[in-house]
C-alpha cells in the first residue's frame, strides 16, 4: 500500500535582526512586533490545516507557529535539529562588519567547503538535515499523518528544496519568503528513499484562475 505524505516547510517570520540583515543562526531572537501583527492578520485560508507540526525550538519558530496555527487543535513538536545553520563567531554580525575579515572573505567564495570560526560546516549541517528529516518522517508514521507542517529557517528550507523538490533548483537560487515556504507532495516510501517529492506547492497557496492552488509543477 502507498501511503502519502506531504510536507510544508513555512520560513518563520521576520526578525529585527533579519531586517539588520545580520547573520543569526542559533542566535535566539524574537519576531519584530510588526511581523507579529502581518501573521496574526493572515488570510487563514492561505495556509494548510495540519493535525501535528514540527517547529524549530528558536523562538522565531516557536512564535511563528502559535501565530499560524495557535488556534488550531494540532501537535506541535519542538525539534531543535530544524536550526538554521550556526555561524559561529559571525552570529549577530552583518556583511558591512565582515567584509575586511579574511576568513569570511574565503567563507563567502565557498560556504560550502570553508565552516564559520566555530560555527558549523555545510557538511555537518547537511547531516543535522537529514537526521531532522528522518525523526520527522517517524513522527509522521507514529501520528498516521498525510500531512506535516515543519517551521524552521531559510537554510533548512534551501536545504531541502535543492535536494527532494519536484522542481531542480540549486542551494541559492530558491527564494524563501518570511512567513512563507512550499509544500512537498509525496509518499513515505518516496521520502524515506530520499526521491524527489511528486509535486510542489508555494506557501501561502496563491489561487490559479480555477479556484485551487497553483501547482509549481
Amino acid at each position: 500500500m502507498v501511503y502519502h505524505l506531504a510536507l510544508t516547510f513555512l520560513r518563520h517570520g521576520m526578525t529585527k535582526a533579519n531586517k539588520e540583515k545580520r547573520y543569526i543562526g542559533f542566535t535566539d531572537v524574537p519576531l519584530a512586533l510588526e511581523e507579529q501583527a502581518r501573521l496574526q492578520a493572515r488570510d487563514p485560508r492561505a495556509y494548510p490545516r495540519p493535525k501535528v507540526v514540527v517547529t524549530s525550538d528558536l523562538l522565531r519558530c516557536r512564535q511563528t507557529c502559535a501565530l499560524l496555527f495557535g488556534e488550531e487543535d494540532v501537535l506541535v513538536w519542538e525539534m531543535s535539529d530544524w536550526r538554521e545553520i550556526n555561524f559561529g563567531d559571525w552570529e549577530g554580525k552583518t556583511f558591512a562588519e565582515l567584509k575586511e575579515v579574511k576568513e569570511y572573505q574565503r567563507w563567502i567564495q565557498s560556504p560550502f567547503s570553508i565552516a564559520p570560526p566555530n560555527g558549523e560546516h555545510y557538511r555537518d549541517f547537511g547531516r543535522r538535515m537529514e537526521q531532522a528529516l528522518d525523526k520527522t518522517l517517524e513522527l509522521a508514521c507514529h501520528t498516521k499523518s498525510s500531512h506535516l507542517v515543519v517551521i524552521t529557517h531559510g537554510g533548512p528550507i534551501r536545504y531541502v528544496l535543492e535536494r527532494y523538490a519536484s522542481l531542480e533548483r540549486p542551494f541559492w537560487e530558491w527564494s524563501i519568503p518570511f512567513g512563507g515556504g512550499f509544500m512537498l507532495q509525496s509518499t513515505v516510501e518516496r521520502w524515506k528513499e530520499r526521491k524527489r517529492c511528486i509535486s510542489l506547492v508555494e506557501v501561502p497557496f496563491k489561487e490559479n484562475g480555477n479556484g485551487c492552488a497553483t501547482i509549481i509543477n
